[in-house]
């Protein structure tokens, strides 16, 4: 273990429900997000920090959590089978982390604490899908856990989210995302500062 305190890079639900050709959740702008997660990765690889993949692990025997089953009541479909893989361009080595997950959150019920604490780290970068809601999530928790969070913002997906009788666009909803976050849990940056940052 490391006696250094270190960065880690974690990537949230890149799951084909939201990347794929027409996905039932399709984000806008995913293959651009899947390319820049492949860099930003080879970039945190290459000073041997680690990348760790979250999954959302469905059980067809289980409900989806008590707001998620409400929200898609009729839709398991979307949430099992082909749509519940990770995507298959993404590099995933040997070396990093793959980690499933019950619910929103990546920390919930899940050992990503452990191996945060085992490999020193103090600050994690979060990518990956939904920005407003498992990515959020996580931020939230690793505010909580004491990490200090950066959300690397061109390559957190949104999708466009309707409440009551209003649709906000995935911009919009990015947008506001970005505000709460900023402002409650950590600093938005831009995949191109990566290397800088990472120096």
């Amino acid at each position: 273990m490391s006696e250094t305190k270190s960065k880690a890079f974690i990537v949230v639900d890149p799951l084909r429900r939201f990347s794929a050709p027409n996905a039932p959740f399709s984000v806008k702008g995913s293959d651009e997000i899947i390319a820049g997660i492949n860099e930003t990765a080879r970039n945190f690889r290459s000073r041997k920090l680690p990348v760790i993949w979250m999954s959302r692990l469905i059980r067809p025997q289980l409900s989806l959590g008590t707001r998620t089953s409400e929200k898609y009541a009729g839709m398991n479909a979307a949430f099992l089978g082909e749509w519940a893989e990770l995507d298959g361009r993404l590099e995933i080595l040997e070396q990093d982390y793959v980690i499933f997950k019950p619910r929103h959150s990546s920390f919930y019920a899940t050992d990503l604490d452990i191996v945060l604490k085992e490999n020193s780290i103090d600050e994690v970068w979060l990518s990956g899908f939904t920005f407003n809601v498992c990515i959020l999530a996580t931020a939230f928790d690793a505010a909580a856990h004491d990490y200090r969070v950066k959300f690397v913002a061109d390559l957190c997906g949104t999708l466009p989210t309707r409440h009551k009788d209003e649709t906000y666009t995935d911009d919009e909803v990015h947008k506001f995302t970005s505000v709460i976050a900023d402002y409650a849990v950590g600093e938005m940056i831009h995949s191109s500062e990566t290397k800088a940052r990472l120096k």
